[in-house]
């Protein structure tokens, strides 16, 4: 079994975290949790076993299937608190836009691959389908995901500087159109970011309860199960937008370092990779992964510490939700896939220099 240890045990430190944090503020959460967690680790051996060169060759069958679950997920999906996300399958709930990450990243690596002149205008028109589908549905954090990965690619693949300069003016003169597009609570969720206390009760309440709830977890925390913002219900979602904070306030500021220091292993680790292979569609696919999961992380936790908007993001790991985990698991085991190989050619030392 091909396993990459410096992709693999900080994964596991970061789910052991998760158990224990459900465990206290969502008991509810198992035992489906843990059939999600062994779903990931077979997910994730699956992956790191199978050829990246194999993968690579179903990319573009992985991105018409997306782009099909996608539109059954707005055909059919139920709505729930004003979006349409989740399908429903043998009673288990999952949510498309969290499972096709994985390979629509690995689909437009394929794509920049296939020539080192990047036609920047025919990527960025294959990527419009599925982000449109996500964000219509309307998921604004995941599509907001999705275009980082992709931009991870694109960047790698060599998008010329001027086209790069030409799309930030194409976003900052469409940023109104795209404000009439969103709806009134992702609207009302930027004005609460803007200033939480001008609602209290209201808009601003999420932000300052997960505030709160960071801050009086002080050096060591309250103790597992003792704090008073998640076991009192006054922490919204606490089980998946705002588990960082429950866990700030359970464990205190060392686990919450800790999580942060798991992280970044993991991330230091796909830089590494990137590094060293000489491949650019395993650097594309690498630098969309690293963004996908960065984006997640700097998301999660910035809105959980009110310097961020919220937005309905899991924190990779350690929130309740198996597409996620199932997610994550993917492209970690395409990323130890990689290091496997690099490995066995000989071109990488112990955390990744030659």
């Amino acid at each position: 079994m091909r396993v990459d240890p410096w992709i693999f045990l900080p994964a596991v430190f970061l789910s052991v975290i998760g158990i224990l944090i459900l465990s206290s503020v969502s008991q509810d959460s198992f035992p489906n949790h843990f059939f999600y967690l062994g779903a990931a680790f077979i997910v994730f051996v699956l992956f790191a076993n199978t050829d990246i060169k194999i993968l690579r060759q179903f990319s573009p069958v992985f991105y018409f299937v997306s782009i099909l679950f996608l539109l059954l997920t707005l055909i059919f999906a139920g709505n729930v608190r004003g979006s349409s996300r989740w399908l429903a399958l043998g009673g288990f709930m999952f949510q498309p836009s969290e499972l096709v990450k994985p390979f629509l990243v690995l689909f437009f690596a394929h794509i920049v691959a296939r020539g080192r002149k990047l036609k920047f205008l025919w990527v960025s028109l294959l990527f419009l389908p599925p982000w449109l589908l996500v964000f219509l549905q309307p998921d604004f954090g995941s599509s907001m995901v999705l275009l980082s990965g992709f931009l991870g690619v694109v960047f790698l693949g060599g998008i010329p500087l001027r086209l790069a300069g030409c799309a930030f003016g194409v976003l900052v003169v469409g940023a109104p159109i795209f404000w009439k597009f969103l709806e009134e609570y992702q609207k009302h969720r930027i004005f609460s970011f803007l200033s939480p206390g001008s609602d209290p009760l209201g808009t601003g309440y999420n932000s300052i309860q997960s505030v709160i709830a960071v801050g009086s977890g002080g050096l060591l925390g309250r103790g597992l199960g003792q704090g008073t913002q998640s076991q009192l219900a006054f922490l919204p979602e606490r089980h998946t937008d705002f588990i960082f904070a429950a866990m700030s306030e359970d464990l205190g500021f060392i686990a919450s370092v800790a999580v942060i220091f798991g992280f970044g292993v993991i991330l230091f680790r796909i830089v590494s990779l990137m590094k060293n292979d000489t491949e650019i569609f395993s650097q594309a696919l690498l630098a969309g992964i690293f963004s996908v999961l960065f984006v997640h992380v700097v998301i999660n936790i910035g809105m959980n510490v009110g310097v961020l908007p919220i937005t309905g993001i899991p924190l990779p790991f350690i929130s309740s939700g198996g597409s996620s985990l199932i997610s994550m698991s993917a492209m970690l085991g395409m990323v130890s896939q990689i290091a496997g190989d690099l490995n066995k050619r000989g071109s990488l030392g112990i955390m990744g220099g030659k």
